[in-house]
């Protein structure tokens, strides 16, 4: 309102200028499925195979370590990709018609709740030259020094698993940035609120009402109780496979990437440094990565 309050002092109020004419949106480009999108923040986070070898990086490093004390540190090897396929693959729900047929808004071979943890056993002489912090005894010694040590050996402050993360990224953050991570979640809350997305989200809800789910938006959906068991029931298949329809109908998924990537867009514009410094750093850590990978 301010702004055009001046500009209407400097220019005038005669009735017979014509109004400015309104930027006109560009137009969302059809899209259904979102495995294969990009958005802008991504270059400065780290993919799934960078953070897999960024594990990998210190597992290395951890076992390198613990030899110092004697002991031994087992690198496992990787097991099954787990989870999304990408970034992009389930942030708008799910988007292929196939994979909602087949699984629902479950992952298929993906998905977690097939695949459950199963962290490394370690000793509490492991745990104490990993994490620098005692097992079930005081760690300060009477005279004020650390009292830390495994097999007659001091454990550095943080242990291990400090050493490495220091070894890897410097006095900086190990892995992504608070800046880029930060980002891409309130990218991702800022659309929901967006108008344009908003619009969307009611008209894929109409669509959903005629298939007979009821629906706010394709989150609530994929949310909803009912279809967090450890497999897909046929309802959820059914839902599913309407959901991906909608989506399309309404192209829902160009609406809302492209709403994203300008808010995305906007908040690198204004954050330059903080994002230059974010991928400095990421690609400083991934060299070193790869050194230590290619020196073990």
């Amino acid at each position: 309102m301010l702004a055009g309050a001046l500009l209407l002092s400097l220019t005038g109020c005669s009735s017979d200028q014509p109004a400015p004419e309104k930027a006109q949106e560009t137009p969302a480009p059809a899209i259904l499925k979102s495995v294969d999108l990009h958005l802008p923040v991504e270059t400065y986070l780290f993919s799934d195979a960078e953070l897999e070898k960024l594990s990998r990086a210190r597992a290395v490093l951890h076992k390198k370590c613990l030899k110092r004390f004697d002991l031994d540190y087992e690198i496992r090897p990787a097991g099954p990709p787990v989870g999304p396929r990408s970034l992009m693959d389930r942030r708008y729900g799910v988007t292929d018609k196939a994979e909602a047929e087949a699984d629902g808004y479950h992952l298929g071979d993906r998905d977690p709740r097939t695949h459950p943890a199963h962290p490394p056993q370690l000793s509490d002489a492991q745990q104490e030259a990993l994490t620098g912090r005692a097992q079930g005894k005081d760690a300060t010694a009477a005279d004020g020094d650390s009292a830390i040590r495994v097999n007659g050996v001091p454990v550095p402050p943080g242990g291990c698993s400090a050493e490495a993360a220091k070894e890897l990224a410097g006095s900086g953050q190990l892995g992504p940035g608070d800046t880029p991570r930060k980002a891409n979640l309130d990218s991702f809350t800022a659309t929901k609120s967006d108008p344009r997305v908003q619009k969307a989200f009611k008209a894929w809800s109409g669509c959903m009402k005629s298939r007979g789910h009821s629906y706010p938006d394709p989150l609530t959906a994929i949310s909803d109780p009912r279809f967090q068991g450890n497999s897909p029931t046929q309802q959820e298949r059914e839902t599913a496979t309407a959901d991906v329809a909608c989506k399309k109908q309404v192209n829902l998924v160009g609406i809302w990437f492209t709403v994203e990537t300008s808010l995305q867009k906007e908040m690198i514009a204004r954050q330059q440094a903080d994002f230059a410094a974010a991928l400095k750093s990421k690609n400083e850590q991934l060299a070193k990565v790869n050194a230590t990978l290619r020196d073990q």
